[in-house]
C-alpha cells in the first residue's frame, strides 16, 4: 500500500501519481485533470480503497470523500470505508447519508453505522436501525453491538431482553458482552452468576469475560470466587495476558489478599502503567504508605513515569498512615518535577490527611487556597477532623458549609450530634435532632455482606429478609450479652483499690 504523506506535503504519493497526475495542492487537497476519469475506470480498486482508507486514518475524511465521489465504479467495500470513514471522525450524520445513498448494504454496512451511533451514545438511533435491519444480515456482532450500547446507557433490561432474543445459542463473545453490561451497571453478584450460567452452557470463557468476572468478584470483595475465577485464568494459558493479569492483582487486593496480589505482581512477565498503579493503590489502600513510596522509586527504575493516578495513590497511602511529610513532598513533586497539576481528588486527599492529623487550620487553608470551586466532599473531611480531635466551632462552620453545598445530606447530622456530645453540649445535641426531624432527613440505607462457602451474602440495617434472619439475630443477642459479661468482668478484675 503506498504510504500517504501529511497534509501539506509538496511530494504526493507514487499512487496518485498514477492514477491522477500531479494534483495535490500545497493544502493537500487535489483535483483530477479532464481524463483522469478514463484512466480512474482502468485503475486497481482495491488500491484506490486502501487510499480511502489511508486517508481516513490520517483525518483527511474530506479528501477520502472527493476521491470516493470521483471513483466511477465502487463496489460495496468502497462504501463501507466511506461510511467508516465518516464515522472514525466523528462525523455520523455524513455516515448516514452515505448509508442510505448505498444500494448494495450488507453485514459490514449494518453494522458499521450501528456501532457509529452507539459510539456517540445515540441508543435509540441504532436500535432502530438494528430493528430495521434484515434478518439475514444480522450476526453476533450485531447482537453484541447493541446489547452494549443499550447497556451503556444504563438499559440493561433491554440488553438482557435482547440476549435472551437471539436467534442463534449466545456463543463466548455474546455472553462475554452480556456479562460486561451487567458488571458496568453495578450488578456485580449477577454478572458472576451469569459467569457461571456461561460456563454450565458449555462455553469456554474468553479473556473479556474473565476479566469482567474478575472485576465483578472485586467490586464483591469475594475472594473465593476471585480464586476460582484464576484458576480458570490459568487453565485457559490467559495469565500472561497483561490486562487480565490485571484484573487479577485488582481482585486480590480489593478482597484484602495483598500478599496474593503480590506474587502475582512479582511473575508478571510485562506490566504496564494500570500494573503498577494497582499495587501502588493497593499498597495505600492497606495503611502500607513506605511501600507505596518504594513501588513509585521501583516504577521509574523500570522505565514508566508515574501519572496522576499513581500520585493519587501515593497521597492515599500516606492519608492512611498519617505520613504528613512525606504527602507535602509527593504533592510538591508532582508538579515540580513531573508536569502534573494536581487535581481536586489530591487536593482532597490532602485535607482529609491534615484533618485526621489535627490540622484543620491547614486544611482549612489548603480549600481556600486550591484553584477549584468548593464541593461538599472537602468539608465533609474538615468535619470528620473535627469530630476526631473534638472542634466544635470549626465542625459547626463545616457543618453549615456542607448543607450549603449539599442540603439534603444526612450524614453531616449524626457527626455534629457526637461532636456536641463529645464536648458535653447536650442542648446543641437535642437542637441537631430537632433539626434533622423538622427536615425530614433520612440517611440512606447502607449495606454490607459476608462470603460464606462461595455466596454471597447481602445485610442492610434491622433486615429481616435472609432465610436464617431468626438464627442469625439469636446468634448475634448472644454475643452481645457475653461481650456485656466480658466487659463486667474486666471492670471488676481492674478495678482499682
Amino acid at each position: 500500500m503506498a504510504k500517504l504523506l501529511p497534509k501539506g506535503s509538496s511530494k504526493i504519493p507514487l499512487l496518485f501519481e498514477q492514477n491522477v497526475g500531479s494534483s495535490l495542492t500545497q493544502e493537500g487537497s487535489f483535483y483530477f485533470h479532464t481524463d483522469s476519469n478514463d484512466r480512474m475506470r482502468k485503475r486497481d480498486l482495491v488500491s484506490l480503497s486502501k487510499s480511502i482508507l489511508a486517508f481516513s486514518s490520517q483525518g483527511r475524511v474530506e479528501d477520502a470523500r472527493e476521491l470516493f465521489d470521483r471513483m466511477t465504479f465502487r463496489d460495496s467495500v468502497t462504501w463501507n470505508l466511506m461510511i467508516r470513514s465518516y464515522a472514525d471522525n466523528g462525523k455520523i450524520e455524513e455516515a448516514r447519508s452515505v448509508f442510505d445513498r448505498m444500494q448494495c448494504r450488507n453485514t459490514v454496512s449494518w453494522n458499521t453505522m450501528i456501532l457509529a451511533y452507539t459510539r456517540e451514545n445515540k441508543v435509540q438511533l441504532a436500535f432502530k436501525l438494528f430493528v430495521a435491519m434484515p434478518s439475514k444480515y444480522k450476526d453476533i456482532i450485531s447482537w453484541t453491538t447493541i446489547i452494549n450500547g443499550l447497556a451503556r446507557m444504563s438499559q440493561i433490561d433491554d440488553s438482557w431482553r435482547l440476549f435472551k432474543q437471539m436467534p442463534t445459542e449466545p456463543n463466548s463473545i455474546a455472553w462475554a458482552s452480556i456479562i460486561s453490561s451487567f458488571r458496568q451497571n453495578g450488578l456485580a453478584a449477577e454478572a458472576l452468576t451469569l459467569f457461571k450460567e456461561m460456563l454450565f452452557a458449555g462455553k469456554k470463557p474468553t479473556s473479556h469475560s474473565l476479566t469482567s468476572a474478575l472485576t465483578a468478584s472485586a467490586d464483591l470483595s469475594a475472594l473465593t470466587e476471585g480464586i476460582e475465577l484464576y484458576c480458570h485464568v490459568v487453565k485457559r494459558g490467559y495469565q500472561n495476558i497483561t490486562h487480565v493479569t490485571n484484573a487479577v492483582i485488582s481482585m486480590f487486593i480489593k478482597s484484602g489478599s495483598l500478599g496474593n496480589a503480590r506474587i502475582i505482581f512479582d511473575e508478571m512477565p510485562q506490566r504496564d502503567l494500570i500494573t503498577w498503579n494497582s499495587m501502588i493503590i493497593g499498597y495505600g489502600q492497606h495503611g502500607l504508605g513506605s511501600d507505596s513510596i518504594m513501588l513509585v522509586e521501583q516504577m521509574q527504575n523500570a522505565g514508566f513515569q508515574p501519572d496522576r493516578i499513581s500520585f493519587l495513590g501515593v497521597l492515599h497511602a500516606c492519608s492512611h498512615c498519617g505520613s504528613i511529610e512525606e504527602a507535602r513532598k509527593c504533592f510538591i513533586m508532582m508538579e515540580k518535577d513531573f508536569g502534573i497539576s494536581p487535581s481536586t481528588e489530591h487536593y482532597a486527599c490532602m485535607v482529609d490527611l491534615f484533618s485526621r492529623a489535627g490540622m484543620l487550620h491547614e486544611a482549612v487553608d489548603m480549600i481556600h487556597k486550591m484553584p477549584f470551586e468548593q464541593t461538599s466532599i472537602f468539608w465533609k473531611s474538615i468535619l470528620n477532623g473535627c469530630r476526631i480531635h473534638r472542634a466544635l466551632g470549626l465542625g459547626l462552620y463545616a457543618a453549615e458549609r456542607v448543607l450549603e453545598l449539599e442540603p439534603d445530606n444526612a450524614s453531616v447530622y449524626p457527626l455534629v450530634t457526637e461532636i456536641c456530645e463529645a464536648v458535653g453540649r447536650w442542648e446543641e445535641v437535642e437542637k441537631v435532632r430537632k433539626l434533622r426531624k423538622k427536615q425530614e432527613v433520612r440517611k440512606e440505607l447502607g449495606f454490607s455482606w459476608v462470603e460464606i462457602k462461595g455466596k454471597i451474602h447481602l445485610f442492610m440495617p434491622k433486615d429481616e429478609t435472609h432465610l436464617q434472619s431468626a438464627h442469625i439475630y439469636e446468634l448475634l443477642k448472644q454475643l452481645d450479652g457475653n461481650v456485656r459479661e466480658e466487659r463486667e468482668y474486666e471492670s471488676i478484675l481492674y478495678q482499682p483499690e
